[in-house]
């Protein structure tokens, strides 16, 4: 299954092997490996979320697209982290980050939008246009999220009031097994959802 999946990056990199691409294959890789294969441990996330922070400096689709995947795959550690003394810890640290990474990337897309409204037009070649509701501001050079992305993660937070608040006050000890099981579900979705991203990307890439 896992060299199944891999098989369009493998084609792509033997017909058309790109120097710039790399990163993306390697990530791309990574991510079937983790999806695909047996007893894998959430930490391995890793593998492919660190390669891509490289490959979202490449425009501003990428970077969304990081940004997602970054906060989900960071989200989906917390009950690694089960003690109750750790629970501000974890939480102010993916707060920090996920603020880090928008102020990052705004700046950055910012800079890339004033060169590129400076620089002579060449249709088509925006690299920094992307679809839904957010294109008009992405021409303009900001950072946005899509309405979907903001939808998906008002939803992790859905998930984490539930299993630390709702699921003790309303079921108390039993079902134990529930709050873990909708952050690993509701994770995997958003995994998913970045490794079909992933594969377009690739296979939409001359």
């Amino acid at each position: 299954m896992v060299l199944l999946a891999i098989s369009p990056a493998l084609i792509k990199a033997w017909r058309n092997p790109r120097p710039g691409m790399i990163t993306r294959w390697v990530a791309y890789a990574y991510t079937c490996g983790f999806i695909f294969g047996w007893h894998v441990h959430e930490k391995a996330s890793l593998h492919f979320v660190i390669p891509l922070a490289i490959v979202a400096m490449q425009s501003l689709e990428d970077a969304n697209h990081y940004f997602l995947l970054s906060i989900v795959s960071s989200y989906s550690l917390f009950p690694l982290l089960f003690e109750a003394q750790e629970y501000p810890i974890k939480v102010l640290l993916l707060l920090l980050h996920s603020i880090v990474m928008w102020l990052a990337f705004s700046a950055h897309s910012t800079k890339n939008g004033v060169i590129n409204a400076t620089a002579p037009a060449n249709k088509g070649s925006d690299k920094f246009e992307v679809k839904g509701s957010s294109r008009a501001a992405t021409k303009k050079g900001d950072f946005v999220i899509g309405w979907i992305g903001k939808i998906y993660l008002l939803g992790l937070l859905v998930v984490e009031i539930w299993g630390q608040f709702l699921h003790p006050y309303l079921l108390g000890s039993r079902f134990p097994f529930v709050p873990l099981m909708l952050i690993s579900v509701y994770c995997a979705f958003g995994i998913m959802y970045s490794w079909i991203w992933q594969l377009k990307q690739i296979i939409r890439s001359s």
